[in-house]
């Protein structure tokens, strides 16, 4: 059971992660994609700037941990999954920065198509 929980939650989380950075890009095609996309950015950038701990993580950590795994990261889902394993964690701002223009390119793409 933990398991399952544990994978479910990082499930959720990656297309989360997908959908936050790529949705504007989706609300091409599909303009009522953009509200929720604006909401998961906003999110997003929340997070990337508060480096809160996650709702997510803190499930899928419960899950990890009543079936024996090790934890995350303490600094959360981003930094367990992404940094060291695509990309280098010393440039992980730089990264954040590069989504966050990725972000706001696809609303500029949004709003002139």
């Amino acid at each position: 059971m933990h398991r399952l929980v544990a994978a479910a939650a990082c499930g959720v989380h990656m297309v989360f992660v997908a959908f936050t950075i790529l949705g504007g890009f989706l609300a091409w095609m599909m303009p009522w994609v953009f509200l929720p996309h604006l909401a998961a950015a906003a999110w997003g950038g929340r997070m990337s700037i508060s480096r809160a701990a996650c709702p997510l993580s803190r499930i899928e950590d419960w899950g990890r941990e009543g079936a024996g795994r090790p934890l995350m990261s303490e600094r959360g889902f981003i930094a367990h999954y992404f940094e060291g394993n695509v990309y280098p964690a010393k440039i992980a701002r730089r990264v954040e920065v590069l989504v966050g223009t990725l972000v706001v390119g696809s609303w500029l793409g949004f709003v002139v198509r």
